[in-house]
């Protein structure tokens, strides 16, 4: 499981925080934004007319990082799910974020050879325990 104290330093420094993924991680991230945001994050996610409607346009593999690079900004961080990881938009998207001066952090599985199922439900468990430790602080 990740550990989350890096992850909550960077969500605590951020001016916005941006979450993608693909699949069911893409579901995920919008849980964890709806999470992040009940406890006073500004926390986003591409929505899904926005997403096609690029994808369509300019094609799947850059779809966040034309987001990123349209709407975020230096100091923002992006939070990247990903069960294997290796998704070409999803890397693409953390060399934009990177590019823009944003904070990154990719959370996946892949190098401990977790199955997908299992990786999508730690990244459920990760933003609940993202969400306590904001509500209540780090002892939570």
């Amino acid at each position: 499981m990740e550990n989350i104290s890096l992850l909550l330093e960077k969500i605590r420094l951020a001016k916005r925080v941006y979450l993608i993924g693909n699949g069911g991680s893409y579901a995920n991230a919008a849980h964890i934004a709806n999470d992040l945001i009940s406890v006073g994050v500004k926390a986003y996610i591409l929505d899904a007319a926005t997403l096609t409607a690029m994808a369509n346009d300019f094609g799947y593999e850059g779809v966040f990082a034309r987001w990123l690079q349209t709407l975020g900004e230096k100091g923002d961080l992006l939070i990247a799910l990903s069960g294997s990881g290796t998704s070409k938009n999803i890397v693409a998207a953390i060399a934009a974020a990177e590019a823009i001066g944003m904070d990154t952090h990719l959370v996946t599985d892949y190098l401990r050879t977790r199955d997908m199922q299992q990786s999508e439900e730690d990244q459920i468990v990760l933003g609940h325990n993202l969400m306590r430790a904001l509500k209540h602080g780090p002892t939570a």
